[in-house]
């Protein structure tokens, strides 16, 4: 469960700013996420929708918040689960509507059972209704039942209440932009991750399993305040490597392959999001390290070009040149490298995007192209840099003794005006401070 660290004025200001840009007498209804059964009894860990905790911070499933627009102001109402001593006994603390009240800016909070009947009375007099549409096909239905008792219960038909309305391009612009409550947070989320990488680089050496990294990966996110991962662990040796989102993450580790390693830690709700790739044995060979050079350089460069103004697009149209650039000279293949990225033939080589947004999900929301144009980066957007390069096992155009390398690394930054920040630092990704670090292994 999440644990809420941003603060409770923050939350607030954000109910206010989305709803100032709603017309009177609008209203949103947002829907927290429910429990989801593993198997039998048992339940996934849980963790909350990120549209419901970016404007509530309210940690509970199930739960139902109305925000309601009054002239300049907002009405918060809650519906969550009531307080149940002889459940709490099996599974913790219960908020309830006492606890809501006081400590989550609460206007009224009710019982989740008294939703269906309350529900249509409060949203009586509005004239627009909103939620997060296509996104879940149950709630969908919810909020289309609520409409039509809405209707029934004013007597109103169709008119003059205007319907369902998607919020999420106004969400979606407010959480490209961090606030610098949530940059500490990204900052800390990539700390974390960081310790991580650090402690899988160092679990990684011949004779071990792809799950043995790991599980020291893991321990480390979990050492700190208990974090969990972001997203499922990508733990790639070898040829595993030039699958994109690997996750069997169970073949053992040989000498002289490449082990890839995505991962990030989850801290407060926001994301890390790092990618290594290190020598098993503790050395590149030369093969490798040409490799490993090219893709070093794209990244630093992207980061040193991504600042405030840049086309997204831009970015990654020179990080690709730069990619295939790189493997010409080496002779793996012919070509003019601009030509090979305006037909797409890069994506051989070069399959996925410089980067993504980064914030409550670890791939976040925000549309990458506005009216058919790229998108301009703006100061407080958090995106990762991420090129690699994937040389398939099964590709018989180049050489045999190139075939099966996968290399990646991806860091976290934060956009400004001038240079980028850069939130996950400290992991090493220069050659000899990997291998220096490995050498720790002995």
């Amino acid at each position: 469960m999440i644990q809420a660290v941003i603060s409770s004025a923050s939350f607030a200001e954000r109910r206010q700013r989305l709803l100032s840009q709603l017309s009177e007498g609008s209203v949103l209804v947002l829907f927290a996420a429910p429990e989801a059964l593993r198997n039998g009894d048992v339940h996934y860990p849980f963790r909350q929708n990120s549209y419901f905790w970016y404007l509530t911070g309210f940690p509970e499933p199930d739960a139902i918040a109305v925000l309601r627009k009054q002239g300049n102001g907002v009405h918060y109402t809650l519906f969550n689960a009531v307080r149940n001593p002889e459940l709490e006994i099996w599974q913790g603390k219960i908020i309830g509507q006492e606890g809501a009240l006081a400590d989550y800016e609460v206007n009224e909070a009710y019982p989740l059972e008294e939703a269906a009947q309350r529900l249509p009375k409060l949203l009586a007099d509005s004239t627009r209704i909103y939620s997060v549409l296509g996104v879940n096909s149950a709630n969908d239905q919810r909020l289309s039942e609520l409409l039509r008792e809405v209707h029934r219960l004013t007597g109103r038909g169709g008119a003059p209440i205007e319907g369902l309305f998607d919020i999420r391009r106004e969400l979606d612009e407010m959480r490209m932009i961090k606030s610098i409550e949530e940059q500490n947070l990204l900052h800390e989320a990539g700390r974390i991750s960081a310790a991580g990488h650090r402690a899988a680089l160092l679990a990684a050496r011949p004779g071990a399993y792809e799950y043995t990294v790991q599980a020291a990966l893991e321990a480390e996110f979990r050492r700190h305040q208990g974090c969990h991962w972001s997203f499922a662990s990508i733990i790639a040796s070898g040829a595993n490597a030039c699958c994109l989102h690997y996750h069997d993450n169970n073949a053992p580790l040989k000498d002289g392959e490449l082990i890839m390693v995505d991962a990030g830690a989850e801290f407060g709700g926001y994301a890390g999001d790092i990618s290594r790739t290190a020598p098993i044995n503790g050395k590149f060979s030369r093969q490798q390290q040409a490799l490993y050079e090219i893709v070093l350089n794209a990244q630093k460069t992207a980061i040193a070009n991504a600042r405030a103004g840049i086309r997204h697009l831009d970015l990654h149209r020179q990080t690709s040149i730069l990619l295939m650039q790189g493997i010409i000279d080496l002779g793996i293949v012919d070509g003019n490298a601009e030509e090979m990225v305006d037909s797409g033939e890069v994506k051989r080589f070069y399959p996925h995007g410089t980067g993504h947004w980064l914030g409550l999900d670890v791939h976040d929301v925000g549309i990458y192209k506005i009216d058919g144009e790229s998108r301009i980066y703006r100061p407080n957007m958090v995106i990762t840099i991420e090129p690699g390069l994937y040389l398939q096992a099964n590709d018989t155009t180049i050489e045999e003794s190139w075939r099966g390398i996968g290399i990646r690394i991806e860091d976290d930054i934060i956009i400004t005006e001038g240079e980028a920040e850069v939130t996950t630092a400290d992991v090493p990704k220069e050659i000899r401070e990997i291998e220096a670090l490995l050498a720790e292994r002995r």
